[in-house]
């Protein structure tokens, strides 16, 4: 089975986790995904006129047809003067293609609540020609092309490829996108700066050979603050208020992979290198049916734009 969706996020925006991310694939194939920023950094402050480049280097096998691809521009700070705007970009180079693009799909969240910085951030994802088996070397590149002193900063770029390959293991991956602004500050306690992901695939665990969940989430990670277990990942972790704390250790202990794990100061990036990537193998805490992961902010601040969970069969 597969399947893509688009679709644009609620219109609620605040700091919680109110924005959980689309599943825009799913399917069950032999193949394999790759995820890549390439060289993109940073970019400061991009005004009208001004271009960004990212050069990716893609290995794909021989054999495989690409079933779902997006370029992604991971942007920030999007303001025109000190009014909250909407940014105007345009792909000028998209590979495989001759022509000019406009983002396929836009995802935006904002803080919510009045103040002099509550401006907007997203994801936009970009359709392009698909990449070819073997070594590929593109170059993606966007413009400002808003009007006035219409301005936003780019924190990274990103491709993903979704492949068929006959040589590959059988499995199925799940691709979610969206932006969910996380931070647990002003009023917004951890458990509300949340995202939750309920994955729709049951899985064969008897077949189960390995899965694997990837998370991209720009700002993921990088604080100026040495704040001590500042994010969480949780996949089926269960925690039960109703316990004793040295009941739910002992059980913790006891059971496992039976109730879940939870890891913490997830993602990796700092202030040139700005998008968290996060790639855990998740296979011993998966269960046949309703699993589910979750992302919780106690003060890093991220935006939570990707996740990927690719599971393969024997």
């Amino acid at each position: 089975m597969v399947m893509a969706l688009v679709l644009m996020a609620p219109v609620v925006a605040t700091y919680a986790g109110d924005k959980p991310l689309t599943t825009v694939y799913a399917g069950e194939e032999n193949g394999g995904c790759i995820f890549s920023v390439g060289n993109s950094t940073y970019s400061g402050t991009l005004h009208p006129g001004e271009h960004y480049p990212v050069s990716f280097e893609v290995d794909l096998p021989n054999d495989a047809t690409v079933r779902y691809q997006r370029y992604y521009l991971y942007w920030a700070w999007s303001r025109k003067d000190q009014q909250a705007v909407h940014p105007a970009i345009t792909a000028t180079r998209c590979p495989g293609s001759d022509r000019s693009a406009a983002p396929f799909v836009r995802y935006v969240d904002n803080k919510g609540f009045s103040s002099a910085s509550d401006f907007y951030s997203g994801m936009d994802a970009f359709t392009c020609g698909n990449l070819s088996p073997g070594k590929n070397t593109v170059t993606f590149e966007i413009e400002n092309t808003g009007e006035g002193n219409s301005t936003f900063v780019v924190q990274g770029a990103g491709v993903l490829a979704v492949y068929e390959s006959p040589s590959s293991p059988p499995g199925f991956i799940e691709v979610r996108e969206g932006c969910d602004m996380l931070y647990s500050s002003y009023g917004i306690t951890p458990e509300m700066a949340t995202s939750r992901m309920d994955f729709r695939e049951n899985i064969d665990i008897s077949r189960l050979s390995k899965a694997t969940l990837e998370l991209v989430a720009p700002s993921g990670g990088y604080t100026r603050s040495d704040i001590i277990q500042k994010n969480t990942l949780s996949v089926n972790s269960k925690k039960s208020d109703t316990l004793p704390q040295f009941i739910t250790t002992v059980l913790n202990l006891v059971f496992p992979e039976a109730r879940g794990k939870e890891w913490v100061d997830v993602f990796d990036s700092d202030q040139q290198q700005q998008i968290g990537i996060e790639t855990r193998d998740v296979t011993p805490y998966l269960v046949g049916k309703s699993n589910f992961a979750a992302v919780q902010d106690r003060g890093d601040y991220l935006l939570l734009t990707n996740a990927i969970l690719k599971v393969d069969y024997n």
